[in-house]
């Protein structure tokens, strides 16, 4: 039925249902499968499985394994346990809990202390250095600012 004739029946009352005319979809054409383009924003994307899919250059999250049990780590905690320790949540768990059995816990917490604090002491050295080796502990841009401004009075 042709747009002029579902008007004409929509002006005469000759319709059961809502009409609807001039509707054209977003896009011209049905994109194939594993077709790849790239829209206005400059993003890529691909059809996959039918269906419209982003490309990123970023690995997807769990891209980091357990050094133990090799499992993927997907889980916030399990990322938090991997950052310090490279294990899952549930092997450092058993780890520690091997240390407990055999007395060596104790031990292992106070050289994890002392890890740490080596650490917070090497970046503490670190920046004083810096600040020795620079001209000054001063500024001397904002320092020549303010004695422009107060000279400019």
């Amino acid at each position: 039925m042709s747009n002029i004739k579902r008007i004409q029946d929509l002006v005469s009352g000759n319709y059961r249902n809502n009409i609807q005319t001039g509707y054209e979809g977003k896009t011209d054409h049905q994109r194939k499968e594993g077709e790849e383009w790239t829209d206005a924003r400059g993003r890529s994307w691909k059809i996959e499985d039918g269906k419209r899919k982003q490309i990123t250059k970023v690995p997807p999250r769990g891209f980091d394994k357990c050094d133990d049990c090799e499992k993927l780590i997907l889980k916030t905690i399990d990322q938090q346990t991997y950052d310090r320790f490279k294990k899952c949540q549930y092997c450092q768990i058993d780890f520690e809990m091997k240390l407990k059995r055999e007395d060596k816990w104790e031990d292992w917490v106070k050289e994890q202390e002392e890890k740490r604090w080596e650490a917070v002491l090497a970046e503490y050295e670190d920046e004083m250095k810096q600040i020795k080796e620079a001209d000054g502990p001063f500024d001397k841009t904002i320092a020549n600012a303010l004695a422009n401004h107060e000279h400019r009075k």
